[in-house]
């Protein structure tokens, strides 16, 4: 039985055990010990790219490698003080924190893995998590969607900024095509994936429309999001002063909650905190702003689709234009 040095010492034993010593024939290895620099010129080509300062690393190993050591320390009646994968990855760690790097069990800015069946190594960089906002000053543009939209010009320099695969996102709230979105912004969050730069990036991003701006990384997708808009509705009527009238009549209360009503007579509420009134710029128009909780639905309020009250409820036959987002906060959150 021919061993080499290193599958003999990780089975706890010593070259004078009477073990016949072979690197290039060793039983278990085949050799691949003595290759581990070799292999550990495929792990650091595949980092070429990548920034980051911490790392772990893994190892498929072929199964037949794997049980001709358990046969070795079944025969010799030894336990052995590490297997040869944890050896391998230990080995290949030790090349790689000298070189400046540390591991990092927890949160690796990448996570390595050496496939010693194909000869590949595979890495994978942490996701990075942002919270931005947007402001969006012409009408027509749609926020969701991999074509004209918010989402597709924030997508594509995201991915340019980082050198990343792919942007993914978690919207607060919507507006439609034709809002237009100001204040501080509608925020929202990018889960960047696989990304090779992790620092020295643009936060802000000024194109078709929309000033984007990168607030903070943080450290995850939130799991609940609160969050309150303040809306603008534009709304026509062929008696200016009337709707006028309905609007003072419904301000005066102190809040307003709507039910949204869903299938199986199921409803959510969502509560106008207040609201107020000015004159259109155009005849027999009337701006109505109003304080509302995220998630009021503005399309369904204006249509009156299962909407308790509707927008006609309170304000008399008026149809609505359009609305603009003039500020959303998130609650506790921002």
């Amino acid at each position: 039985m021919l061993l080499c040095n290193r599958c003999i010492m990780r089975q706890g034993l010593s070259t004078s055990s009477g073990i016949d010593v072979s690197d290039d024939g060793c039983y278990i290895c085949h050799g691949l010990m003595l290759r581990l620099n070799d292999v550990f010129m495929l792990v650091e080509d595949a980092l070429k790219d990548y920034e980051f300062r911490s790392f772990l690393i893994g190892a498929t190993l072929p199964q037949d490698m794997l049980e001709r050591e358990d046969e070795i320390r079944a025969r010799l009646k030894v336990k052995g003080t590490e297997s040869i994968k944890s050896n391998i990855t230990r080995e290949l760690g030790m090349m790689l924190s000298s070189k400046g790097y540390r591991v990092d069990y927890e949160r690796p800015d990448v996570d390595i893995h050496v496939d010693l069946i194909s000869m590949k190594v595979n890495v994978k960089a942490r996701p990075i998590y942002l919270l931005a906002r947007y402001r969006k000053s012409i009408r027509g543009l749609k926020q969701k969607g991999y074509e004209n939209s918010i989402e597709s010009i924030v997508r594509d320099w995201v991915i340019r900024e980082f050198n990343a695969r792919d942007a993914r996102f978690l919207w607060v709230g919507g507006e439609d095509k034709d809002s237009l979105v100001d204040g501080e912004g509608r925020p929202f969050f990018i889960k960047v994936v696989d990304a090779r730069k992790r620092s020295g990036y643009a936060n802000k991003l000024s194109s078709d429309g929309i000033d984007v701006t990168i607030v903070r990384e943080v450290d995850c997708f939130p799991r609940q999001i609160r969050f309150m808009s303040m809306l603008r509705l534009y709304l026509e009527s062929e008696s200016e002063q009337s709707i006028m009238d309905r609007v003072r009549e419904v301000i005066s209360r102190a809040s307003i909650d709507v039910r949204f009503i869903e299938d199986g007579g199921k409803y959510v509420v969502k509560r106008i905190h207040a609201m107020y009134a000015r004159e259109g710029v155009e005849a027999g128009m009337v701006e109505v702003d109003i304080l509302v909780d995220g998630g009021f639905t503005v399309r369904r309020f204006a249509e009156g689709f299962g909407v308790e009250p509707s927008m006609y409820d309170l304000f008399g036959s008026v149809r609505l234009r359009y609305f603009d987002v003039l500020d959303v906060r998130m609650v506790g959150a921002d």
